[in-house]
């Protein structure tokens, strides 16, 4: 099956690129399924650097299709190290203050951490080639940054525990006092995912969804793994989290049942960009474009997940399509601001937490 074509611009011949079949003699464009990923230049200059390294925050599994393929169409070598986006701050403010880090490319889920690294010049400047086609919601307009990849927030009943008929459908349904004592949910301190879900549940679903759910005497937790992990368990029979998480443990056989609400999503991932120190700054770049295209953006939704391409196609979640991506809703840089400063100490007062 023909994978990636090499254009060189006006030249009428082209062919399909195997790995290691690139010669420095032609001076070509990549070009994925149609779709321009990068240009002779920069394309010849990512090869001559033949690989890079990256720190992300999807998890390994996850991504390793998309690295896969991305390897496969540009004959690149890439190093991927995961790390959760707390830790990879510091390290990455660490290794930048001591003049260490080589890393090409890096990407966080938070906006107020993202900022900070804008402000040490730590990410450099690259937009992707359909910049301005995607939503200024989903990248930096001076091209600081740009998302890859968002996870969905919804949620999930255990159903060994509850029947279908019992099922909510709505997030409001989920206030109801029936779930008081069962319901699972990360903490609003449990990083970018969670901070979006209740920003989503108060901003667009109700303005009094905190006291509602926190009146159901809810388990908190500090991330959604433990949330899920305790719902497969039966400790309790409806959770809040990230499809792919809920995804991967009904792949491995447990009882849940993922719903996508009525009132719509929430969505929320790595926000990233080339490095300021990068030693292979255009295999970075070519990275970049290939994460946000339409080939890249495809692989990402096959993970439950959003792509960034306007054209790229919805995630197909246990068996049904989430909404289309101008139905999904994103919580913007200024209203994570509002979080960071307020709702933090406002959530953790109204469900008793310190």
């Amino acid at each position: 099956m023909l994978r990636t074509i090499l254009a060189a611009g006006a030249v009428a011949s082209c062919f399909v690129l195997g790995v290691g079949a690139y010669s420095p003699a032609f001076s070509q464009a990549l070009v994925v399924e149609g779709e321009e990923i990068a240009d002779a230049k920069l394309f010849a200059a990512a090869r001559a650097e033949k690989e890079l390294s990256v720190y992300g925050t999807y998890a390994s599994e996850t991504i390793a299709e998309t690295l896969d393929e991305f390897r496969k169409d540009t004959g690149l070598k890439i190093d991927y190290i995961r790390v959760g986006s707390s830790r990879l701050y510091e390290r990455v403010v660490a290794e930048f203050s001591a003049g260490k880090l080589d890393v090409d490319y890096i990407d966080l889920t938070d906006y107020a951490l993202i900022k900070e690294w804008m402000s040490r010049d730590i990410l450099g400047v690259h937009k992707v080639p359909w910049h301005d086609r995607i939503s200024p919601k989903l990248r930096d307009k001076d091209g600081r940054w740009v998302y890859v990849y968002r996870p969905v927030q919804l949620f999930a009943v255990n159903t060994e525990i509850i029947k279908e008929a019992d099922y909510p459908i709505s997030w409001k349904d989920t206030f109801d006092p029936k779930w008081k004592d069962k319901t699972g949910m990360p903490s609003i301190d449990g990083g970018g995912a969670a901070r979006t879900l209740f920003a989503f549940l108060r901003l667009e679903v109700d303005p009094d969804a905190w006291k509602k759910v926190a009146a159901l005497n809810p388990r908190t937790y500090t991330s959604s793994a433990p949330t899920i992990n305790d719902l497969v368990r039966g400790r309790t029979a409806l959770a809040y989290g990230g499809a792919s998480s809920f995804t991967e443990q009904m792949e491995n056989g447990a009882p849940l049942k993922i719903i996508v609400p009525t009132e719509g999503v929430a969505a929320f991932g790595g926000m990233g960009n080339v490095t300021t120190t990068a030693k292979h700054p255009n295999a970075a770049k070519l990275y970049v474009n290939y994460l946000t295209s339409k080939k890249g953006s495809t692989l990402i939704s096959k993970t439950g997940s959003y792509g960034t391409h306007p054209d790229s196609p919805v995630p197909i979640v246990a068996g049904s399509p989430l909404p289309p991506q101008d139905k999904v809703w994103i919580v913007t840089a200024e209203q994570w601001d509002t979080i960071h400063e307020s709702w933090f100490d406002e959530w953790k007062t109204i469900f008793n937490r310190k």
